[in-house]
């Protein structure tokens, strides 16, 4: 009987040491997970870009683009709130870039239709010049 003792004596401190060991790894890789802070500048970012974008009228001169920044947004905001940090990071940061690209296509729509206007503006010019420079030329009258 004492054979049988001396093995299992001789094991169990390896499958202690094993036991130990995937405890240990799995602690880490549950704090390893879970220690990543929240993203909160990200967001705050993205939020303010999103902001921006919707003040440069990017909601009517660049719907599409908005409504993509707005979606992601809100999801990075829903992973936030579950505690997935890293989603709500890579969501955060891809609503900042589709916000900016909002705002930019915005403003290119703008400056686009005050060139439009400025066009039209100097066409009406040109023509009424062209009309006056066919005008005969008058002189006083031979009254005097």
């Amino acid at each position: 009987m004492n054979g049988i003792c001396d093995v299992d004596l001789k094991i169990m401190p390896r499958m202690n040491a094993r036991l130990v060991t995937s405890v240990i790894i799995a602690i880490l890789a549950f704090y390893g997970c879970s220690t990543t802070k929240p993203p909160n500048d990200t967001l705050t970012k993205a939020e303010l870009g999103v902001r921006a974008a919707r003040e440069a009228g990017a909601n009517e001169l660049a719907p599409v683009d908005m409504k993509r920044a707005t979606e992601k947004l809100e999801r990075a905001k829903q992973a936030m709130a579950a505690d997935r940090y890293d989603e709500a990071r890579r969501l955060a940061e891809s609503a900042q870039v589709e916000a900016e690209l909002a705002e930019a296509k915005a403003e290119a729509e703008i400056v686009r239709r005050a060139a439009d206007d400025l066009q039209r503006r100097v066409d009406a010019l040109q023509t009424e010049a062209e009309g006056d420079s066919r005008k005969p030329i008058t002189t006083r009258s031979d009254k005097e």
